[in-house]
């Protein structure tokens, strides 16, 4: 199968098990609304926020590992595959033991001295937390498998758990609604449980599946201290990236409390759902781009880029627009009791989004060089900087929406880092041709989507009618505009042959 139709096939499974998933999340998390209540379901948020962000953290390590497990299989060598595994497994040990004495001293302290808890909840808070520390460790040993799904593109197994994971989390949203007991230490103890399980799966698959997926005594010493290396400047970006989130919400209950970190937690949660889309389209790409770079074909690499960013900011465009004109009718649909902010801020966070599309698959193509040292110790300073601007507008204005605006501005800004410590890197990469065959025509696109948007919401006085006439005609103008001004001949060509391909099907 070739590259092309791999990563087709991969999307497509992985957006089957998103679009089920989806469904069954948006009422997972209305019912886990109803059963924690506005106040826990803060609490949950602000002290169990890396479970929150749990996804971004072991991707960004699995992203590093899987940089190495591709990159050999890129090369073609078994025996050094079976190293790297093995290599990366200890070292993950060594940072999840590095993580669980950090949070059981500091993390600890900082819980139960400095965060602002409604009166008798500190018991459970503590609850949450552990239950938090315990899944965080665990996903980081987890990661050099994960990894290597995603390194030999098996793709179809992620769909399929995704989908029953989601199914399991409705269950236990249910039951926790019927218990009762606290509510919130149920749901943070049976939410622990059921990702140790399902990792534990994800083990024995990799055992099965992938002769390199045992943990031995067998590794290289040069090896050894590149992943080190590699592994630690990732983390730093990851525990950074970690710092500024988890610090815009201890802020945000500091300055609000518990009730606004609903709300946030709330924009987050569809935030992240709409983000998924894009998540897809990344999965499917990174491994070509990873083995394209190992093999020094680096025109296919640009080629990849730019296809690859064209895809995911169309997407984020298609996904996010009728969410953004329509977020209370939406909201209000969702959940019984809207939390105040929840609209706003999710709408700031969707158009960020958008702008953070333009970063994915540079940023791949840097890991895939295995040169992030740089990267990452620019983008810690540039997220230290967004947290003090925050803390800034918060001191001196008290506007939650200002505050969440730093973060959308802050996203055009970190495209140009991208760009510029890319073009160091890889003297093939041209920022100037990515500006402008991708980055505007994009824009525009989105610019003039909605422009479209905003006036069928001005002409239209339906809630329901309005998403649905944004849904469809914003829709169709994307596409259009996407084929004839977006993608170049080739692309085009590639998309004729295909339909002509499902005609003649058809008519045999």
């Amino acid at each position: 199968m070739t590259g092309n139709k791999l990563i087709a096939k991969n999307a497509t499974m992985l957006y089957i098990r998103m679009f089920i998933t989806m469904a069954i999340s948006f009422y997972t998390s209305r019912i886990v609304l109803q059963a924690l209540g506005v106040s826990d379901y803060g609490i949950y948020n602000v002290v169990g926020g890396t479970i929150v962000i749990i996804d971004v953290l072991v991707a960004a390590l699995g992203g590093a590992t899987s940089r190495f497990l591709t990159f050999a299989l890129g090369k073609n060598d078994p025996e050094n595959l079976k190293k790297t595994f093995s290599t990366a497994a200890w070292v993950h040990i060594g940072l999840a033991a590095a993580f669980v004495v950090v949070a059981e001293t500091l993390g600890l302290w900082f819980i139960n001295n400095h965060l602002v808890i409604p009166e008798g909840r500190m018991a459970a808070a503590n609850w949450v937390y552990q239950a938090a520390v315990v899944n965080f460790a665990m996903g980081i040993t987890q990661t050099p498998y994960n990894a290597s799904i995603t390194s030999h593109e098996h793709m179809t197994v992620f769909a399929y758990i995704a989908i029953i994971n989601a199914l399991c989390k409705l269950g236990i949203a249910a039951f926790v609604l019927i218990y009762s007991g606290d509510h919130l230490i149920l749901y943070s103890i049976l939410l622990m449980a059921l990702a140790i399980l399902f990792r534990i799966y994800y083990r024995y698959y990799c055992v099965k599946h992938f002769e390199e997926c045992h943990i031995t005594k067998q590794f290289d010493k040069p090896l050894f201290k590149e992943m080190v290396a590699f592994s630690s400047w990732n983390m730093l970006g990851s525990i950074m990236l970690t710092f500024k989130n988890q610090g815009v919400s201890i802020l945000i209950n500091r300055f609000f409390g518990t009730l606004l970190n609903a709300a946030a937690g709330v924009a987050l949660q569809v935030q992240g759902m709409l983000y998924a889309f894009t998540g897809n389209i990344k999965v499917a790409f990174n491994p070509q781009i990873i083995k394209s770079y190992a093999m020094s074909n680096f025109g296919r690499v640009n080629e990849l880029i730019g296809l690859g960013t064209k895809f995911t900011a169309l997407v984020t465009i298609l996904t996010t627009i009728p969410f953004i004109f329509n977020m209370d009718f939406l909201m209000g649909i969702w959940l019984k009791e809207v939390p105040q902010g929840a609209v706003v801020i999710c709408q700031i966070l969707l158009f960020a989004n958008f702008f953070n599309s333009f970063n994915t698959f540079i940023n791949t193509a840097i890991v895939a060089s295995g040169k992030i040292k740089n990267l990452n110790i620019t983008l810690s300073f540039f997220y230290v900087a967004v947290l003090i601007a925050t803390y800034l507008i918060l001191r001196f204005t008290h506007s939650y929406t200002w505050a969440y605006l730093i973060t959308l501005v802050s996203c055009p800004l970190s495209t140009v880092v991208y760009l510029v410590l890319l073009k160091r890197i890889m003297n093939a990469f041209s920022a100037r041709a990515f500006l402008k065959k991708t980055y505007l025509p994009l824009f525009a696109t989105a610019f003039s989507s909605l422009a479209l948007a905003w006036l069928i919401s001005k002409i239209i006085s339906s809630p329901l009618f309005s998403f649905l006439l944004i849904a469809t005609l914003c829709t169709a103008f994307v596409i259009a505009v996407a084929y004839y001004f977006v993608f170049d001949q080739n692309v085009r060509d590639q998309v004729k042959e295909f339909v002509k391909s499902k005609i003649r099907r058809k008519k045999q």
